[in-house]
């Protein structure tokens, strides 16, 4: 299942969660996959963003929950 990270402020598209790594992709071919928590500056506002995913029970990761969070 895939799920967008979109920035808090303005809903500019940062990644999508694919897996258990952050698709990160913007102009010239820069690409990344990335683990978590994964921040970043917004390119369109410049609004600080933090995506996590968010943790059950005894430490296991979930894989269609995220957290999203400025």
């Amino acid at each position: 299942m895939e799920h967008e990270w979109h920035c808090t402020h303005c809903g500019k598209l940062l990644g999508v969660l694919k897996g258990m790594r952050l698709h990160i992709r913007f102009s010239h071919g820069h690409e990344y996959l990335v683990g978590f928590p994964a921040t970043s500056t917004c390119r369109g506002c410049r609004t600080l963003n933090e995506f996590a995913l968010q943790e059950e029970g005894h430490g296991n990761i979930a894989h269609s929950e995220a957290k999203i969070r400025n």
